[in-house]
């Protein structure tokens, strides 16, 4: 009987312990590769490049990943996950404020500043994507994904606020991360650092597109 509770032992701890070091190999990767691929790009930057900045041999990275396109996708799917969070957490309780409108957009801008590094990787990533088919594929459903949370946040909101759409969320959410992206990428690339919320051209024209596609 001790025999086979040795053998349980040794044959089931190792595959527990493997599952948090393997989801921690992950992340690491996916640290690695952001700052990669922001430092040198997306096409420069090798598999080794990656795995030299992460500590880890190729081995590791073939182990999660098959190529640097799955190593974006993991990436994109984090980062956004991040971003729609804290919009979702910004969106809380606007029903009671007296210009919901006005709030979401003074807390979400607050919330949502620039990172230069996601926007260089992601403005890298789109230009790997338009001169390959099956990258620009994955990216469309990473981007169609990614408008598909954000049109559920925003019938959300306006069911709380009693603020009907004039346009279909989903559409709204497109209009909403083409302003956004356009804006945040010309920053970034300018250096124009000019803060939000206040009255700058990122406030001003988010509250102008949620009013015109809204009404009370």
């Amino acid at each position: 009987m001790h025999w086979i509770q040795c053998c349980i032992v040794t044959t089931e701890a190792p595959a527990e312990r493997t599952r948090p070091r393997r989801s921690e190999t992950v992340e690491r990767l996916v640290d690695a590769a952001l700052q990669t691929f922001a430092d040198i790009g997306f096409a420069a930057a090798s598999v080794e490049d990656i795995c030299r900045r992460g500590g880890f041999t190729r081995g590791a990275f073939y182990s999660s990943f098959s190529t640097k396109d799955e190593l974006f996708a993991a990436l994109y799917a984090r980062e956004t996950a991040r971003e729609l969070a804290r919009v979702e957490q910004q969106l809380a309780g606007i029903e009671r404020e007296a210009d919901p409108l006005a709030a979401a957009v003074d807390r979400c801008l607050s919330t949502l500043r620039a990172d230069r590094t996601w926007v260089i990787v992601q403005a890298e990533y789109m230009l790997h994507a338009a001169r390959r088919p099956e990258a620009a594929a994955a990216l469309r459903a990473h981007v169609d994904g990614l408008h598909t949370r954000i049109a559920a946040l925003i019938d959300e909101a306006a069911a709380r606020t009693g603020i009907a759409l004039a346009v279909p969320a989903d559409r709204l959410a497109r209009m909403l991360t083409a302003l956004h992206d356009g804006l945040v990428v010309q920053q970034v690339a300018t250096g124009d650092r000019t803060p939000g919320p206040g009255p700058d051209l990122a406030h001003d024209a988010t509250l102008l597109l949620l009013r015109a596609a809204t009404t009370a």
